[in-house]
């Protein structure tokens, strides 16, 4: 699916544009890109229709692109902005997309689910593990929380506090944004151990040298997950029982 994704980028960063900024840009290709997919039900049909999406705008960027657009793309380092942003854009923003991929991955762990021996989206962290924070920087944790205190942060991200097992808190700088980042809501995350470093909303919040930098989130209530755009590898891995390996 990302070869067939960044195809389209480079079939339609060309298109028309109304604005001369690199997000706006990005979000009207990606708002073209979810309008051409329209409603998918399956992975293998999202695959096809990204693929006809991109072969069908082929003619029409050839016949309505203008020199002032090319222009703002060749500018720079605009043409690579554009393309490092569009695929994280479709997976995120394009609701459809986002439901498809999810929708399957949530398909696949209830067949793990099924198979013995296998505990699907396993935890390996809980309030007792704060006292060794430090040793645990750079590696993945999943566990549960609740969530009990949230505010934005960059790009519209939640940065909130959960409550671990045994009582303890602990600051979640997430990746994704899912909607389940609610006061009161029960949830298991999975995500890097991170020194919050020169993060200003972190130090304006947390009082602790660390946060949890998410990927991937479920929620306990419904069982739908949420995930970071380019993170389906590490999640499927945590599907099948394992937590990913962190940094080296």
């Amino acid at each position: 699916m990302k070869k067939i994704i960044f195809l389209s980028i480079i079939i339609l960063i060309s298109t028309n544009i109304f604005s001369q900024s690199v997000e706006s840009i990005v979000e009207r290709v990606t708002n073209e890109i979810c309008d051409c997919v329209g409603e998918v039900t399956d992975k293998s049909e999202l695959k096809k229709k990204l693929k006809e999406c991109s072969d069908d705008k082929i003619n029409h960027i050839m016949n309505n692109s203008t020199e002032a657009e090319n222009k703002v793309l060749l500018e720079g380092n605009n043409l690579n902005k554009v393309i490092n942003q569009i695929e994280p854009s479709v997976l995120t923003n394009c609701k459809n997309v986002k439901q498809t991929i999810e929708k399957d991955l949530e398909n696949e762990a209830n067949k793990v689910s099924d198979d013995e021996g296998i505990t699907p989206f396993p935890t390996n962290f809980t309030g007792k593990d704060l006292m060794r924070i430090e040793e645990l920087n750079g590696e993945i944790v999943a566990f549960n929380g609740l969530v009990t205190e949230v505010h934005t942060a960059h790009n519209d991200k939640p940065y909130y506090e959960v409550k671990l097992e045994g009582g303890k808190t602990i600051w979640i700088a997430s990746l994704v944004n899912s909607g389940y980042e609610k006061e009161g809501k029960i949830i298991r995350l999975i995500g890097y151990v991170s020194k919050v470093e020169d993060d200003k909303v972190a130090k304006k919040y947390n009082k602790t040298d660390y946060h949890i930098l998410t990927f991937g989130i479920i929620d306990l209530d419904s069982k739908q997950m949420a995930m970071m755009p380019g993170s389906e590898l590490q999640i499927k891995e945590w599907m099948n029982g394992t937590i990913p390996k962190g940094k080296d």
